[in-house]
């Protein structure tokens, strides 16, 4: 069994609960409300998935992400145009929503800009895809207003420590630490979820490889040797 230290499951089926028992999304309008559920039910069951994305349903992780950002942005352009169903906005509306969003002229709630716009892009056009999917089962071709959204973003600031940067700081760690800190640079796992699901199984070649299963990881199962560069498979 997958431990999940942050409750993920937990969280998202007590936020479904809540809203069944409220009838629909309280920041929403309900046709609004009606979509993301409809939506998140679909990628909870692995249904209408992109043929490119992996089959199977998402993640209680990424099943809170979506909500969150897909609450965040209906509300937003609910009140940016007035309309009561996302489904009906214009592609020009779209495009000048992320546009404002992107130059700063949308700004969030401490007033500082948003450094993410592309992280909301792809989630608007992955849950429009979607739509198109659902309807395209019935017969009925919907034009794909997203497809000349921008999805770029600058580098930013700060990514990783060097090797050297490391170094210090497992210097001035305590033992136990400095065995733990060398183990995720070394393996390159994620923590915490990835890393507090790992067993002694998971490691082999006297403990010189680890192999990250499918059902613990976050993206994709991997086997990790720090003697070889590590290649990603083709999805």
């Amino acid at each position: 069994m997958k431990i999940d230290p942050y409750k993920h499951k937990e969280k998202y089926k007590k936020w479904k609960e809540d809203i069944f028992a409220n009838g629909k999304i309280p920041e929403l309008s309900r046709q609004n409300s009606e979509i993301i559920l409809k939506y998140l039910n679909d990628m909870e069951l692995g249904i209408n998935i992109s043929t490119k994305s992996v089959k199977g349903g998402r993640s209680y992780i990424r099943l809170n992400n979506l909500r969150q950002r897909m609450i965040f942005l209906f509300k937003m352009l609910e009140e940016a145009y007035s309309i009561e169903s996302i489904l009906n906005i214009t592609e020009e509306q779209i495009m000048t929503f992320f546009a404002k969003m992107r130059n700063g002229d949308i700004r969030r709630l401490d007033g500082e800009e948003y450094k993410s716009t592309a992280d909301f892009v792809k989630s608007i056009k992955a849950f429009w895809h979607w739509h198109q999917k659902v309807n395209r089962k019935e017969g009925i071709e919907i034009k794909d207003i997203t497809v000349d959204l921008d999805t770029s973003r600058a580098k930013p600031k700060w990514v990783y420590l060097n090797e050297d940067q490391i170094k210090k700081m497992c210097d001035s760690a305590k033992h136990k630490y400095k065995v733990l800190i060398m183990f995720l640079y070394d393996s390159g796992i994620r923590s915490p979820t990835e890393l507090v699901n790992i067993r002694v199984s998971d490691l082999y070649n006297d403990c010189q490889e680890l192999n990250i299963r499918d059902e613990i990881s976050k993206t994709f199962g991997r086997k990790i040797n720090p003697n070889k560069p590590y290649k990603r498979p083709k999805s």
